[in-house]
């Protein structure tokens, strides 16, 4: 006898209202305005736009005006993956893209969507999401879809000698972006100048903070919560913690009187967990 045809399983609907609700508390877990503050002042733009120049709107201008200001980006224009290769770009590998959503409606199946009497027939009402990635993470982009950002100078310089002791290790540190950052892909720590931040301290701690995570690679002290920081929360906390650690600790070289940042309610999370966290660091 034939086997009787076996029936497959759809994958679960998206729920894209939860997605969004989950995106933006990890947000503001990883880096929002509380408890983390910013040191340094940035151009970003708050008027996201479309590859086209529309505007978003509603619920979109929020979701990236938030991506905006927690990865400083200083584009307003936003596009699909499509859309950049069609200008000729490439979104760079390990950019995490960002969703906005499209509200429509549209006839149910099998039923006409205008009955014979002239009245509408029944539809249904959807929201679909999509990805789309902010021009500062696209490279080869026509020119236009980078403004030139206004000069911010608060007056703060980096000290040559305290800057010698970052300059020595083994990674490069790039300059002039709006938010601070360690690459992995290409060992560098991407920093904003020292003219964007309040205080010199602010500039050498947000630096120092930067080397530690620096150290977690796989080829110096491969640190498990490292490799896993994009890919599991409790790992993204202990690496966050560690990086304040360290960050203390080389202040405490290099930058006397100078704490550090603040050590988020997500990564004190760690210490709750597990009493003995400071001392396995």
């Amino acid at each position: 006898m034939p086997n009787p045809k076996r029936r497959t399983k759809r994958p679960p609907a998206r729920d894209i209202a939860q997605e969004i609700t989950a995106k933006l508390i990890a947000r503001l877990e990883e880096g929002g305005p509380l408890p983390w503050r910013r040191p340094w002042q940035s151009s970003a733009s708050a008027m996201p736009l479309r590859v086209t120049g529309d505007a978003y709107k509603g619920v979109n201008h929020f979701l990236l005006a938030i991506e905006t200001a927690c990865s400083g980006y200083t584009s307003p224009f936003w596009m699909t993956f499509r859309q950049a290769k069609e200008l000729g770009g490439s979104v760079r590998t390990g950019e995490r893209s960002s969703t906005v959503v499209y509200y429509g409606q549209a006839p149910k199946k099998d039923e006409p969507a205008e009955q014979s009497d002239g009245e509408e027939g029944s539809t249904y009402r959807f929201l679909k999401g999509y990805a789309v990635f902010n021009s500062d993470q696209i490279d080869d982009l026509p020119e236009r879809f980078h403004p030139v950002a206004g000069e911010i100078d608060t007056g703060v310089r980096a000290n040559e000698l305290l800057y010698g002791f970052f300059d020595r290790m083994p990674f490069d540190i790039d300059h002039g972006f709006e938010y601070a950052a360690y690459q992995e892909m290409q060992d560098r720590i991407v920093m904003p100048d020292p003219s964007r931040f309040e205080s010199e301290g602010a500039y050498f701690s947000t630096l120092g903070h930067e080397a530690i995570h620096s150290s977690g690679i796989r080829n110096r002290l491969a640190r498990e919560c490292f490799a896993n920081y994009h890919a599991d929360k409790e790992a993204r906390a202990a690496e966050e913690l560690i990086a304040e650690i360290g960050c203390l600790m080389v202040n405490a070289l290099v930058l006397p009187g100078e704490s550090g940042g603040t050590v988020s309610l997500l990564a004190s999370g760690c210490l709750e967990c597990d009493r003995c966290f400071v001392s396995k660091c």
